[in-house]
């Protein structure tokens, strides 16, 4: 999957299923403000504990209370936002009391959406979470950096055939490929011949260690010295260091930090006031879990602020809704044009499914397709956290999947699928030592 920042190593199969920073389209969004007044009540079906499960819906949920059908609900009768009670269950007991993390699933079609919320913030804070709790979403970040790359295209600052030399200093040496060079789509769909991670991003050489004050003196260096895997264009390999130098050209073209150009070209446009990078002592205390990982809590690297357009947004299921409403059409704002050029496919892929369909890259999503339903997703993934975001454009469904607890643990883009009703429940994965 196109995603995560994953310390833990799992195999590209699995960080392209998730995303990490590295994750997946990883390949791990909703509608701005939907009128009426939320309504959130407990649900004790199946003796589900009220404490650790509920739901908030911005539609009527009076049809919530009555008892649900379960006789079908293997073939999934149930209606799109109603998750079935085998996948409740799978998140209450391989999820959230094994790993001890919480989860948020929100769900969105036409009619509204749905949060459905598993678990606490930590073991020291109770705090239920829910639709406004705050997660590392990791590689889904790589969405926000191809997205603003998109609308700089559309607003002619940038090409998507530039080579990247273009706009960096004249005293980086940046690597060819038999005299083939490295543009700017190239980074934006991981063909660039990139390794996955610059050579001297670790601490002390120990691969995993992340040095979170790692520079952009590091990173040119990085680039002087990289020999290119593959000649640009011709190859998918996922590559933080590619995604992270795009966020990073991209910055300097425009002259201000990364997190602001996200914040002036997507997040102000589509009202998420939750998705940030950095957090304030409230929101640490009140609204960010723990990571954890095989049911501990674990510390999560900070990913360095010069390859933050790999993987170091955090957001909330919420704000992810908004995001996949204006994905999906259900939301119109003056970033149409620029999220239409950002889906359109770029490249084959060469990431695994369990439905066994064909993957194609666009700038940033993962597109999957039968060649009847075609399906984008992205997943993100850092020690101790996982996320996905999915959709089906045609059917104008999605799905957010937001966990503190490592992609080792459960993933969460097998999970959308299930819940897009793409593949069946057996697909839902679960791994505790």
């Amino acid at each position: 999957m196109l995603y995560k920042l994953n310390f833990n190593f799992v195999t590209n199969k699995q960080k392209h299923n998730g995303c990490g920073i590295a994750s997946s389209y990883t390949i791990s969004l909703t509608a701005i403000l939907f009128i009426g007044l939320s309504a959130i009540l407990l649900i004790s079906a199946l003796s589900f504990p009220s404490s650790v499960y509920s739901v908030s819906s911005h539609i009527s949920v009076n049809s919530i209370s009555n008892k649900t059908d379960l006789t079908n609900q293997s073939s999934f009768a149930l209606s799109f936002k109603e998750i079935p009670d085998k996948v409740k269950e799978f998140i209450l007991e391989d999820v959230v009391n094994k790993s001890n993390a919480g989860m948020v699933v929100g769900l969105i079609d036409p009619n509204g959406t749905k949060v459905y919320s598993f678990g606490n913030i930590s073991k020291e804070n109770n705090i239920p979470v829910n639709g406004s709790t705050i997660f590392n979403i990791a590689s889904i970040t790589k969405t926000f950096t191809t997205l603003v790359l998109a609308d700089m295209v559309k607003h002619g600052i940038v090409n998507l055939d530039d080579p990247i030399e273009k706009y960096l200093p004249v005293n980086v040496s940046v690597p060819q490929y038999n005299g083939t060079k490295i543009t700017l789509e190239n980074l934006a769909t991981h063909t660039s011949g990139l390794p996955f991670m610059p050579s001297n991003i670790w601490i002390n050489n120990t691969i995993g260690d992340l040095n979170s004050n790692y520079n952009e003196t590091q990173l040119y260096q990085a680039l002087s010295n990289t020999t290119l895997l593959s000649k640009p264009g011709t190859k998918f390999l996922y590559s933080d260091f590619g995604m992270g130098l795009l966020g990073h050209i991209l910055s300097v073209k425009e002259g201000v930090t990364y997190d602001q150009l996200v914040k002036d070209r997507i997040l102000d446009v589509l009202g998420m006031n939750d998705t940030k990078i950095t957090l304030s002592q409230d929101d640490t205390k009140y609204r960010f879990p723990v990571g954890h990982q095989n049911g501990s809590e674990i510390q999560t690297p900070e990913v360095p602020d010069v390859i933050a357009g790999a993987g170091a947004f955090r957001s909330t299921a919420d704000d992810l809704l908004k995001y996949l409403s204006a994905n999906m059409g259900l939301l119109h704002t003056k970033l149409d044009e620029s999220i239409a050029l950002q889906h359109l496919i770029q490249h084959p892929s060469i990431s695994a499914n369990p439905m066994n369909y064909s993957e194609y890259v666009a700038l940033g999503w993962r597109v999957l397709t039968d060649f009847g339903t075609e399906t984008l997703t992205h997943t993100g993934s850092i020690n101790g956290w996982n996320a996905n975001v999915g959709f089906i454009p045609a059917k104008q469904i999605g799905v957010v999947s937001l966990c503190s607890c490592d992609i080792s643990d459960a993933d969460t883009g097998n999970l959308n699928f299930v819940l897009l009703r793409l593949t069946g429940m057996d697909s839902l994965t679960a791994h505790h030592n």
